[in-house]
């Protein structure tokens, strides 16, 4: 009777710190805080987001902002529990999707990594870095055909991920040259395509144009931009850059 009477007492011991250790403040005395000693100025953010987090805990972008600053700091699994608190706090948040799915491939966990660039194009369609990192997985799983879309549809988007500069990783794959080839027809058709501008002196002041139908020739579509306007070029960074939060739109005067 007193065995039982001890693991009872056990239990609702260990019940109880569980329940002090989920109600704990996680910015009230981190890890990382021991270290935030330097006067640095990512330091200072650091400190200050700590403080912006404690009023706002559910910001996601908060948190995403967070675990880019742990990341430069050299903490990537706190910078990995940061990014998973934002997709908690907001599951269409698609910067932090990224995010999480760079420290995760970053440190080894694939199929992790795999789920979360695939929640950023979900919730982000041509967003053409998280389309390029999911091509590069499945080079190294010999997923030609699917690497190669991926590789296509990115590089559709966004040409500057052929530059090395801006993505050193464009190294790490042997399929760039047959995604182009596969890239090919719907870039050069829209290249190829220009405006057909009138002949001087064709349409006059006060006179009409003439009613003659232009033949089949003359009649064009405007080309369309390759690039997402959404998304900046990435900057010349070792690496693939984080995903920052979206600026909100200004509110109407």
């Amino acid at each position: 009777m007193k065995r039982l009477l001890l693991i009872a007492a056990s239990l609702a011991l260990a019940a109880c710190a569980t329940t002090r250790h989920h109600d704990q403040n996680p910015y009230e005395h981190p890890f990382y805080q021991r270290y935030l000693n330097t006067g640095s100025p990512l330091d200072m953010q650091i400190s200050s987001t700590m403080n912006d987090l404690q009023a706002n805990p559910r910001s996601a972008a908060l948190h995403n902002r967070m675990g880019q600053l742990l990341l430069q700091k050299g903490f990537p699994k706190d910078a990995e529990t940061e990014f998973e608190r934002a997709v908690n706090a907001d599951g269409h948040f698609y910067p932090a999707w990224y995010n999480l799915g760079l420290v995760r491939m970053s440190r080894g966990d694939l199929i992790g990594a795999h789920f979360a660039f695939s929640r950023t194009v979900h919730y982000k369609p041509g967003h053409s870095a998280a389309l390029f990192q999911l091509g590069l997985m499945e080079e190294k799983r010999n997923h030609q055909r699917a690497a190669i879309d991926y590789y296509a549809k990115a590089f559709l988007i966004n040409h500057s991920l052929l530059d090395v500069r801006v993505n050193p990783r464009i190294l790490d794959s042997k399929l760039v040259d047959i995604a182009l080839l596969k890239a090919y027809p719907n870039e050069h058709a829209r290249q190829s395509m220009s405006i057909q501008p009138a002949p001087p002196g064709y349409i006059q002041q006060g006179l009409e144009a003439p009613s003659t139908q232009p033949s089949a020739e003359q009649i064009v579509t405007p080309s369309l931009p390759l690039t997402d306007p959404s998304q900046q070029a990435p900057p010349p960074t070792p690496g693939m850059p984080l995903q920052p939060a979206p600026q909100p739109a200004k509110p109407p005067l």
